[in-house]
């Protein structure tokens, strides 16, 4: 089956639109990415109403790496400011697919059996105000599932274009658990089933190597990680008693 157009495959062959790297602290993660790759990162200035704060490296023709940290400067809880903070080292924790037709894109997802979450509309976090639409696949969140994303017109595109371009070389979604229902749901909705790959550990991953001119292939790799409602709770009253 060829993937749906409803995925976007770009000129570049991947369907990648961009790929999270968490961390508890923005500018350690900078600092780590930095350490790893010889990369510099662009870092986008806080919005003080958006509870976390990003850099970003361009990794193919309109996709991008994004390091996404809590934002000091952002008043109050926040459910995602809060789980940002629990990551011990920067961790690959979410990646996107795009398309053209969101609404056409989500009725897909549902007649295959899962359905959309966390659906927001409106800018990106950052000085640069990228509006979209975006959702989670569930029910819940297990990063081995994109989200998925529309961008509002040529913002994004307008965004990179001046950007180096690090590529990607390997983008893999190492699943340990229900391999074949995985596979069959990207069938379903057009996402490339190149990108899974069987665990040998009965454990899944996300793994990223890039291409980079100084220290040639360097890959990042972390277990999938799976967000409940209760580790939400708990991450949030955490946070409130001060011990993230």
């Amino acid at each position: 089956m060829s993937p749906s157009p409803l995925v976007i495959t770009k000129a570049d062959g991947t369907q990648v639109d961009h790929i999270g790297l968490a961390c508890r602290d923005l500018q350690e993660g900078v600092q780590y990415f930095r350490d790893k790759t010889g990369i510099e990162l662009v870092i986008h200035k806080a919005r003080e109403d958006v509870p976390y704060q990003n850099a970003t490296v361009r990794i193919g023709d309109t996709s991008f790496l994004e390091i996404l940290g809590p934002n000091a400067a952002y008043k109050g809880i926040n459910p995602l400011r809060s789980l940002l903070k629990r990551f011990s080292e920067p961790t690959l924790w979410f990646w996107f697919v795009g398309t053209n037709d969101f609404d056409a894109l989500e009725k897909s997802i549902r007649d295959a059996g899962r359905c959309t979450e966390r659906k927001i509309e409106g800018e990106s976090g950052t000085d640069s105000k990228l509006a979209y639409v975006r959702a989670s696949i569930g029910p819940g969140f297990w990063s081995v599932y994109p989200n998925v994303i529309q961008w509002k017109g040529s913002v994004k595109e307008h965004h990179l274009k001046d950007l180096p371009i690090v590529p990607i070389k390997n983008f893999s979604v190492i699943v340990g658990q229900d391999f074949e229902t995985i596979k069959e749901f990207f069938k379903s909705v057009g996402i490339d089933g190149s990108y899974l790959q069987a665990s040998t550990d009965n454990k899944s991953y996300l793994s990223l190597t890039i291409e980079t001119p100084d220290k040639g292939p360097v890959t990042f790799k972390s277990e999938a990680d799976s967000v409940s409602t209760w580790t939400v709770i708990k991450t949030l009253l955490m946070d409130l008693m001060g011990f993230l």
